[in-house]
């Protein structure tokens, strides 16, 4: 069997060029797969991201009717019951990001828009999605002011600026009238047009003064070191507070429709990439084809002073192997970096395609992901398809008719 390999290995090399195109073309096949797989993996990556700083974060806490019915009315109690919950998993949370906030008429004038106030400590808020540095004009608040930060959007429409007064009108807590002037001390920029139009925020204090809401929250988010106990916490927390009031809720749960979209677009991507498999299977097995072709007459010479049929296949298969392996690992080699290099620097998408992606919740980026599950994958794959292909010079050798072949 050594010699057989040996063997397999030097005539890899006897025909160099003929083994390189071969290679280039399982090496061409694994950086395409990896290309695709990686914007696939990369946009998911930024979807989560998006969503999950943007809005959701990775768990929630809510009153038990909140989800169904979000109304002010359904506000949770901050206390020392989620406290305690969230201490006893304080190994699992990276941190908390709580809220309070309600749809409300935002007015100038006789101006009027509809607005979603927040109330936020902004430092919890700068953790989760770096809040401070979308700020065009003015500064965002402390915990202690009593001014609110608006949406650009929202200062266009209503024409505010820094130093106005913004008078918001909604409902509070238990049908209480919330109503409240507050000074504009700042204008943030979103890339989503639809937090950019609606968005006010207030401190956390001053915002459940308005909501006469004290010490109760809409929501609070929790954010999480590692993923992978987003559905840990989600199992197991609920079992310390009272199912009764409260309820925990995934961002897949908070969001099941637009996930479900997403799973779908996925889907759809990935059914190309199995055709771009197919397509990678038809391109290294023509080479194939092309490399058996040119040594008919070595095989046919090669049986005929003895070599066995089994043997010879052996050798075929082998040099398939090889070539398999060294076009995958190439592919790696070749690809990593470009990937990399891709995902520090995402393609920036303009135009009316960019606007698409506003629309959706995106930024405007096509973005590549480098997880190593990726590279993994994609090679085992290619790997997998190669030796398949690379049964056919198994499948000529125990057909070939070696006196017809050694004459050629």
């Amino acid at each position: 069997m050594n010699t057989l390999i040996i063997l397999a290995w030097r005539n890899l090399w006897r025909k160099k060029r003929r083994t390189l195109i071969t290679v280039s073309s399982v090496l061409f096949a694994v950086v395409l797969a990896i290309a695709m797989m990686s914007l696939i993996e990369g946009t998911r990556e930024l979807f989560i991201d998006s969503v999950v700083s943007q809005t959701t974060g990775h768990l929630q806490i809510q009153d038990v009717l909140y989800h169904d019915e979000p109304s002010m009315d359904h506000t949770l109690e901050y206390g020392e019951e989620v406290n305690s919950a969230l201490e006893k998993y304080s190994d699992m949370i990276d941190y908390t990001v709580p809220r309070i906030g309600g749809f409300c008429l935002g007015a100038k004038d006789i101006g009027t828009r509809g607005v979603k106030v927040m109330g936020i400590k902004p430092e919890k808020e700068d953790r989760m999605n770096d809040l401070s540095s979308r700020m065009v004009e003015g500064e965002m608040f402390s915990d202690n002011d009593n001014y609110a930060v608006i949406g650009e959007g929202v200062a266009n429409l209503l024409e505010l600026s820094i130093g106005d007064t913004i008078v918001l009108i909604g409902q509070g807590f238990q049908g209480m009238s919330a109503a409240g002037k507050f000074k504009v001390g700042g204008i943030i920029e979103f890339p989503m047009p639809e937090q950019n139009n609606t968005m006010v925020y207030l401190p956390l204090k001053e915002a459940q003064w308005f909501f006469a809401a004290p010490e109760r929250l809409t929501n609070l988010i929790i954010m999480v070191e590692n993923e992978s106990d987003i559905n840990i916490l989600a199992q197991y927390l609920p079992d310390e507070l009272d199912d009764e009031w409260y309820a925990v809720k995934t961002y897949e749960e908070l969001m099941p429709d637009i996930l479900t979209a997403f799973e779908a677009r996925d889907a759809q991507v990935r059914l190309f990439a199995w055709i771009l498999y197919i397509v990678v299977g038809f391109g290294i097995f023509g080479t194939i084809i092309m490399m058996i072709h040119e040594r008919l007459r070595e095989f046919g010479i090669l049986l005929s002073i003895g070599l066995k049929r089994s043997q010879l296949a052996i050798i075929c298969l082998f040099e398939t192997l090889f070539i398999s392996i060294i076009g995958v690992l190439s592919g790696i080699i070749v690809g990593f970096p470009i990937m990399y290099w891709l995902n520090q620097n995402p393609i920036q998408v303009g135009d009316d395609l960019a606007e698409i992606f506003l629309d959706m919740g995106f930024e405007p980026v096509m973005p590549f992901s480098i997880a190593p599950d990726i590279f993994i994958y994609q090679a085992i794959t290619i790997f997998i398809i190669a030796l398949v292909v690379g049964l056919y010079p198994v499948r000529k050798v125990f057909r070939l008719d070696m006196i017809s072949a050694a004459r050629n």
